[in-house]
């Protein structure tokens, strides 16, 4: 069966394995992907060097299941993150899903939540759900995603369902100055409070520009203010942002394989 995972990189710190699904039912305005095709911690220079656009080949269960092992048996396997695109509006999700299941690491899933809950009932209980909002207003939600305003009720509806069935439930959320600004995602806390916990931890991240986007990057000292206002409801904020996080160990290319890139 073919899938949608087209890129698959790992860094060797912490023994991750990042799993890339080409395609999406969002047509995000900021979608990281509308400027790297690729992990964009290969990048040097704006370019991947070996790799182009034309080189995206999607894996069969089969070549994906061997890969993996691959890792395991080879590097070490201690956590798999299955990113995007959206895992979910893969086909062969439920294959992959199994493919992971004999692979004993922590799964994490990164995933805009709309189709959700056609899957949880077929994913084991130990991976954990990283549910990205992109804003908590209807408007803004369908001007950002081009979807409908009521897919944001779906979305909330499916973090709700999630971490009702007992899933460990991550909300993730981008500031955009001028779009989803700390006040916007103070209230995405509330939100979060209110529908599951507030103990439920939240991730705010930092907003790369993209082509055709209007908006620039955050200033750390707004990515300081979303994070205590978003503390004043949820015991647990995190920022993952360049100004405070870099890079450890070295980012290795496994998938597709390229002799010209340096892995570091």
């Amino acid at each position: 069966m073919i899938t949608r995972i087209y890129h698959i990189t790992y860094y060797d710190h912490d023994k991750t394995a990042y799993v890339q699904f080409v395609g999406c039912n969002f047509k995000c305005l900021g979608c990281i992907r509308r400027r790297f095709t690729w992990d964009h911690h290969l990048y040097e220079d704006g370019d991947v060097r070996g790799l182009a656009r034309s080189d995206v080949k999607v894996l069969t269960l089969e070549e994906f299941r061997e890969i993996m092992e691959g890792v395991k048996e080879e590097m070490g396997l201690r956590r798999v993150v299955l990113g995007g695109g959206e895992p979910t509006a893969d086909p062969a999700f439920y294959g992959v899903v199994r493919v992971l299941n004999n692979m004993s690491s922590e799964v994490v899933l990164l995933t805009n939540g709309l189709l959700l809950d056609k899957f949880l009932n077929s994913m084991p209980k130990d991976f954990t759900i990283e549910l990205s909002i992109k804003s908590i207003h209807p408007e803004k939600f369908s001007i950002y995603t081009k979807r409908r305003k009521s897919d944001l009720d779906i979305v909330l509806k499916n973090m709700k369902l999630a971490f009702q069935s007992r899933f460990k439930v991550v909300v993730e959320t981008i500031l955009i100055p001028g779009f989803n600004e700390p006040q916007d995602i103070e209230l995405l806390a509330q939100r979060v409070v209110s529908y599951l916990s507030e103990d439920v931890p939240m991730i705010i991240d930092e907003y790369v520009p993209v082509p055709s986007a209007p908006w620039r990057r955050p200033t750390l000292e707004e990515l300081l203010e979303a994070k205590e206002r978003s503390e004043k409801h949820l015991r647990k904020v995190i920022v993952r942002s360049s100004y405070t996080m870099k890079p450890l160990g070295k980012v290795c290319l496994v998938y597709p394989k390229s002799q010209s890139l340096r892995a570091w």
